[in-house]
């Protein structure tokens, strides 16, 4: 009797211990594809003169489908980007800039059950016309003021937001946008998972 106690004792340790070592070593982050489509049916850059409201593709890709959670690992590209129609002013992505460099922000939630994702966009330029005056100017986001974050349910990304600020000529605009339109190259959800 006192034999099986202690068996079940250090069986339920060892499991408990496993638990615990294995959701605390977990360095990495995974994904279902290293390829990545987001549309924003409107994302705004807000500065100067007015608002300017467009429709945003970006196309990015990650080195490999596991990143090393280490904060401003390089860890993919933005490769692609087009802005399709603006509803306010105008915009479009200077291609020559090509391709943003992304970087391993941060993750949210608590262990082993994250919520979110985050990465900062280096390189990132656009030219803007603001809505008032026709004003053009470029915005050239050297730094890491660009910010996507990837919000997770279940290990499904479920929306992607972009924020940050940058300088547009004279003055400091900021850019803003969520979408739910997030996939792969085959038209598949994106999962990202601790492993």
């Amino acid at each position: 009797m006192k034999f099986s106690k202690l068996l079940l004792a250090v069986v339920g340790a060892t499991v408990l211990l496993g638990a615990l070592v294995s959701s605390a070593s977990a360095g990495r982050l995974e994904n279902s594809s290293q390829t990545n489509k987001a549309i924003w049916t409107t994302m705004t850059f807000a500065g100067g003169f007015g608002n300017v409201e467009c429709e945003v593709v970006l196309e990015g890709s990650f080195h490999t489908r596991t990143i090393t959670k280490s904060e401003g690992s390089l860890i993919g590209y933005i490769t692609a980007g087009n802005v399709n129609r603006c509803v306010r002013g105008g915009a479009t992505i200077n291609r020559e800039s090509l391709p943003w460099h992304r970087r391993y922000r941060s993750f949210s939630g608590t262990l082993p059950n994250i919520t979110g994702v985050s990465e900062t966009v280096i390189g990132a330029s656009w030219t803007i016309r603001e809505p008032t005056f026709g004003i053009t100017c470029t915005v050239r986001a050297e730094a890491s003021s660009t910010i996507g974050t990837y919000t997770l349910s279940a290990g499904t990304v479920t929306r992607a937001d972009v924020s940050g600020t940058s300088r547009c000529g004279s003055f400091e605009g900021t850019l803003s946008g969520s979408t739910t339109n997030i996939e792969d190259r085959n038209r598949a959800r994106l999962t990202i998972r601790l492993i």
